[in-house]
Protein backbone atom coordinates (compact mmCIF):
# COMPACT_ATOMS: atom_id res chain seq x y z
CA UNK A 1 0.00 0.00 0.00
CA UNK A 2 1.73 3.59 -0.88
CA UNK A 3 0.69 6.26 1.82
CA UNK A 4 1.09 9.70 0.29
CA UNK A 5 1.67 12.78 2.88
CA UNK A 6 0.26 16.82 2.13
CA UNK A 7 -1.57 17.53 -0.80
CA UNK A 8 -1.99 14.86 -3.53
CA UNK A 9 -4.04 14.89 -6.58
CA UNK A 10 -4.33 12.59 -10.26
CA UNK A 11 -6.84 13.38 -12.42
CA UNK A 12 -9.31 11.86 -10.27
CA UNK A 13 -9.36 12.68 -6.61
CA UNK A 14 -7.32 15.07 -4.48
CA UNK A 15 -6.45 15.31 -0.85
CA UNK A 16 -5.69 17.59 1.89
CA UNK A 17 -4.02 17.85 4.93
CA UNK A 18 -4.91 20.53 7.80
CA UNK A 19 -1.52 21.81 8.92
CA UNK A 20 -2.91 22.39 12.54
CA UNK A 21 -4.72 19.43 13.54
CA UNK A 22 -3.85 16.80 10.60
CA UNK A 23 -7.07 16.37 9.76
CA UNK A 24 -6.90 14.57 6.39
CA UNK A 25 -10.04 15.40 3.50
CA UNK A 26 -10.29 13.39 0.26
CA UNK A 27 -12.52 14.11 -2.77
CA UNK A 28 -12.90 14.01 -6.43
CA UNK A 29 -11.16 17.16 -8.17
CA UNK A 30 -11.81 18.64 -5.11
CA UNK A 31 -10.31 21.93 -3.35
CA UNK A 32 -9.78 22.50 0.48
CA UNK A 33 -12.90 25.36 0.37
CA UNK A 34 -14.87 22.32 -0.45
CA UNK A 35 -14.18 20.74 2.77
CA UNK A 36 -14.67 23.78 4.85
CA UNK A 37 -10.91 24.62 5.13
CA UNK A 38 -8.95 27.87 3.74
CA UNK A 39 -5.03 27.93 2.49
CA UNK A 40 -2.89 30.71 2.81
CA UNK A 41 -0.57 32.74 0.61
CA UNK A 42 1.86 30.19 2.35
CA UNK A 43 0.29 27.08 1.67
CA UNK A 44 -0.57 26.29 4.64
CA UNK A 45 -4.49 24.21 4.43
CA UNK A 46 -6.09 25.10 7.52
CA UNK A 47 -9.81 23.81 8.38
CA UNK A 48 -11.80 26.80 9.15
CA UNK A 49 -12.74 25.56 12.87
CA UNK A 50 -9.10 27.10 13.32
CA UNK A 51 -10.02 30.29 11.68
CA UNK A 52 -12.82 31.25 13.86
CA UNK A 53 -12.05 34.59 16.19
CA UNK A 54 -9.87 35.75 13.25
CA UNK A 55 -11.50 38.92 11.59
CA UNK A 56 -10.68 38.54 7.85
CA UNK A 57 -11.48 41.56 5.62
CA UNK A 58 -13.04 39.90 2.59
CA UNK A 59 -11.06 42.51 0.41
CA UNK A 60 -8.04 41.35 1.52
CA UNK A 61 -8.60 38.19 0.27
CA UNK A 62 -10.29 38.62 -2.69
CA UNK A 63 -9.29 42.10 -3.61
CA UNK A 64 -12.47 44.54 -3.53
CA UNK A 65 -15.82 43.60 -4.31
CA UNK A 66 -16.40 45.37 -7.84
CA UNK A 67 -15.93 43.82 -11.08
CA UNK A 68 -13.50 44.33 -13.74
CA UNK A 69 -10.63 42.35 -15.41
CA UNK A 70 -8.30 41.79 -12.55
CA UNK A 71 -5.08 40.43 -15.14
CA UNK A 72 -5.37 43.49 -16.91
CA UNK A 73 -5.76 46.13 -14.38
CA UNK A 74 -3.34 46.58 -11.51
CA UNK A 75 -6.01 48.83 -9.34
CA UNK A 76 -9.73 49.17 -9.45
CA UNK A 77 -11.10 51.86 -11.53
CA UNK A 78 -14.01 52.74 -9.07
CA UNK A 79 -12.99 52.40 -5.41
CA UNK A 80 -8.42 52.67 -6.17
CA UNK A 81 -7.70 49.48 -4.55
CA UNK A 82 -5.18 47.52 -5.59
CA UNK A 83 -6.58 44.20 -7.91
CA UNK A 84 -4.96 40.64 -6.55
CA UNK A 85 -3.09 39.10 -9.75
CA UNK A 86 -3.97 35.61 -9.69
CA UNK A 87 -2.30 32.71 -11.05
CA UNK A 88 -5.03 30.70 -13.77
CA UNK A 89 -4.75 27.57 -10.89
CA UNK A 90 -4.69 29.78 -7.80
CA UNK A 91 -7.63 29.78 -5.54
CA UNK A 92 -8.74 33.04 -5.34
CA UNK A 93 -9.83 32.10 -1.53
CA UNK A 94 -6.46 32.50 -0.52
CA UNK A 95 -5.74 33.77 3.18
CA UNK A 96 -3.47 37.12 3.16
CA UNK A 97 -0.43 35.73 5.24
CA UNK A 98 -1.68 38.14 8.37
CA UNK A 99 -4.77 36.31 8.58
CA UNK A 100 -2.95 33.07 8.86
CA UNK A 101 -2.68 32.07 12.18
CA UNK A 102 0.47 29.96 11.46
CA UNK A 103 2.05 32.42 9.82
CA UNK A 104 1.70 34.55 12.57
CA UNK A 105 2.51 32.24 14.86
CA UNK A 106 -0.39 31.45 16.65
CA UNK A 107 -0.71 27.83 15.65
CA UNK A 108 2.27 26.00 14.36
CA UNK A 109 2.39 23.07 11.65
CA UNK A 110 3.44 19.66 13.18
CA UNK A 111 6.10 19.06 10.55
CA UNK A 112 7.56 23.07 10.31
CA UNK A 113 7.32 22.73 14.25
CA UNK A 114 9.13 19.01 13.80
CA UNK A 115 12.03 20.75 11.64
CA UNK A 116 12.86 24.19 14.11
CA UNK A 117 13.22 21.74 16.76
CA UNK A 118 15.50 19.30 15.08
CA UNK A 119 17.40 22.03 14.05
CA UNK A 120 17.38 23.85 17.60
CA UNK A 121 17.21 21.36 20.46
CA UNK A 122 19.97 18.87 18.40
CA UNK A 123 17.39 15.59 19.18
CA UNK A 124 17.32 13.12 16.52
CA UNK A 125 14.52 11.65 14.75
CA UNK A 126 16.02 8.46 15.05
CA UNK A 127 16.30 8.79 18.47
CA UNK A 128 13.00 9.71 19.44
CA UNK A 129 12.08 6.99 16.97
CA UNK A 130 14.56 4.11 19.12
CA UNK A 131 12.29 4.96 22.12
CA UNK A 132 8.80 5.06 20.44
CA UNK A 133 9.50 1.39 18.67
CA UNK A 134 11.06 0.01 21.80
CA UNK A 135 7.27 0.40 23.24
CA UNK A 136 5.79 -1.00 19.83
CA UNK A 137 8.15 -3.26 17.85
CA UNK A 138 5.57 -3.23 14.68
CA UNK A 139 5.91 0.88 14.41
CA UNK A 140 6.95 2.12 11.27
CA UNK A 141 6.98 5.42 11.22
CA UNK A 142 7.45 8.54 14.02
CA UNK A 143 4.79 10.89 13.74
CA UNK A 144 5.94 14.25 14.38
CA UNK A 145 3.55 15.03 16.96
CA UNK A 146 5.44 12.00 18.77
CA UNK A 147 8.60 13.45 17.78
CA UNK A 148 7.36 17.37 19.35
CA UNK A 149 5.81 16.01 22.42
CA UNK A 150 8.85 14.03 23.19
CA UNK A 151 11.77 17.37 22.77
CA UNK A 152 9.32 19.55 24.75
CA UNK A 153 9.20 16.82 27.39
CA UNK A 154 12.65 16.71 27.42
CA UNK A 155 13.21 20.28 27.18
CA UNK A 156 9.57 21.13 29.48
CA UNK A 157 8.67 23.51 26.06
CA UNK A 158 4.75 23.93 25.72
CA UNK A 159 3.16 25.05 22.48
CA UNK A 160 2.90 28.40 24.38
CA UNK A 161 6.73 28.84 24.73
CA UNK A 162 7.41 27.23 21.64
CA UNK A 163 5.44 30.40 19.61
CA UNK A 164 6.23 32.96 21.96
CA UNK A 165 9.70 32.02 20.71
CA UNK A 166 9.19 32.04 17.07
CA UNK A 167 7.45 34.96 17.59
CA UNK A 168 10.87 36.66 19.35
CA UNK A 169 13.61 35.15 17.05
CA UNK A 170 12.10 35.69 13.61
CA UNK A 171 10.25 38.88 11.72
CA UNK A 172 8.41 36.89 9.11
CA UNK A 173 7.01 33.54 8.74
CA UNK A 174 9.57 33.53 5.32
CA UNK A 175 12.56 34.14 7.52
CA UNK A 176 11.26 31.45 9.66
CA UNK A 177 10.76 29.42 6.67
CA UNK A 178 14.32 30.08 5.22
CA UNK A 179 15.62 28.92 8.66
CA UNK A 180 13.89 25.49 8.95
CA UNK A 181 14.82 24.83 5.26
CA UNK A 182 18.50 26.09 4.97
CA UNK A 183 21.06 23.04 4.68
CA UNK A 184 23.12 22.52 8.04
Amino acid sequence: MKIRNGFVSNSSTSSFICHVCGEEFTGYDASPSEFDCSTCINEHVICNEHLKGIEIEPEMINGCEHEFDRKKMKFCPECGKEALIEDEDADSSQLAEKYCPICQFKLYSEEEMAQYLEKTRGVSRDEVFAKVKAMNKRRRKLYESEYISHVCEKFTLTDDILLAELKEKFKSFEEYYKFINKKG
